[in-house]
């Protein structure tokens, strides 16, 4: 039998940004911060950065959340953190941020391996 597939509380938002190779180092030394107060937050369940290597200027991340979406924007979308990080990062794109959430199954359809998530 198959393991449940009901959504369970939570969600992940897929975040896709587009800026100029040259800014990469900029973006992310501004980004970093963000990073470390986001994944210090008790409902961030992970979070996740990617580059796409056939696409320069291309970032996107991954972060878990174990509330809902409403409670994303109304509480966390509103921290004051973000804004000077916006400021300084959204003229940096040059194109729109793409934003893609999606609802969690249960616990039986998640699986990391234990080196994944192993800082070196």
């Amino acid at each position: 039998m198959a393991p449940p597939t009901t959504p369970s509380p939570g969600f992940s938002l897929e975040v896709t940004i587009t800026i100029d190779p040259s800014n990469i180092p900029k973006f992310l030394s501004l980004f970093h911060p963000i990073y470390e107060l986001v994944t210090a937050e008790p409902e961030c369940t992970f979070f996740e950065v990617f580059i796409d290597p056939e696409k320069p200027g291309v970032i996107h991340w991954v972060e878990g959340w174990k509330r809902d979406k409403q409670w994303f924007f109304d509480v966390q979308f509103k921290k004051e953190y973000y804004k000077d990080y916006l400021e300084k990062t959204v003229p940096m794109f040059v194109a729109e941020r793409e934003f893609k959430f999606f609802e969690r199954l249960p616990v039986e359809w998640t699986y990391v391996k234990p080196e994944h998530s192993q800082k070196v």
